[in-house]
């Protein structure tokens, strides 16, 4: 919630408080299919806009508007944007399904938040989340397709050890393989030695693989040596 002092609002709530002294907020909220209640709360700073509020009011208020501040200047081009469906994975969010962790020690949310928003999208991204990446990026990113030809999903990469579906495993699939066929094959890692009587292939369901570390390419080698034995 905006806890900054009554001079310290943003664009998109000054708009909405100017609407509501001007006694034009409930027009204006039939007008753009806004819940009144919320809208009239989020103007007070009863309660902060979830990402649903925001998507929903691309059209009639920039996404820039959200998360500076009116004594703020805004470094990118203030623009509207066409309504976009919140569960739509967005350009800023693919682009950190692999670094999610940094990325949410960066910005200032939870572990478990990240990887909510990055890795299995179970969450959304929050206005705090935009606000605290605005210097850094620009917010059209949190409301934009970016790279269609990619899925958001991670991928692990030959060498990368992961945590999924409770185990911690060593990827020996390379990502070309593990996108193509949506699964993994792997080996379980135990006291950071592989378990050569673990070899299995993992099919992508609800839960994705996290990244927890990469393995040493000793291990790696170790591993493929394994392979190949059961091939003989």
């Amino acid at each position: 919630m905006e806890q900054m002092g009554e001079d310290k609002i943003t664009y998109a709530r000054k708009f909405l408080l100017d609407l509501l002294e001007k006694r034009q907020l409930r027009s204006w909220c039939q007008e753009s299919g806004a819940l009144h209640i919320s809208m009239f709360k989020i103007a007070k700073g009863l309660m902060n806009p979830t990402y649903a509020v925001m998507c929903h009011l691309l059209p009639y208020i920039p996404p820039a508007h959200w998360v500076y501040f009116t004594d703020e200047e805004i470094p990118y081009e203030v623009r509207t944007l066409p309504e976009w469906r919140p569960e739509t994975i967005s350009a800023f969010v693919r682009c950190h399904k692999r670094d999610w962790k940094e990325i949410g020690q960066r910005y200032g949310i939870s572990e478990a938040l990240a990887n909510n928003i990055f890795v299995s999208h179970r969450a959304r991204p929050t206005v705090s989340l935009i606000r605290n990446a605005r210097k850094d990026v620009n917010p059209e990113g949190f409301f934009t397709e970016g790279d269609l030809t990619d899925d958001g999903l991670f991928y692990p990469k030959r060498g990368d050890i992961v945590t999924v579906q409770g185990r911690t495993v060593l990827v020996i699939s390379t990502e070309r393989r593990n996108r193509e066929m949506s699964s993994i094959t792997v080996f379980d890692i135990k006291n950071g030695e592989i378990d050569c009587n673990t070899l299995a292939t993992i099919h992508y369901r609800r839960t994705s693989p996290i990244l927890v570390g990469k393995a040493a390419p000793a291990l790696i080698e170790e591993a493929i040596r394994e392979i190949g034995k059961i091939l003989e």
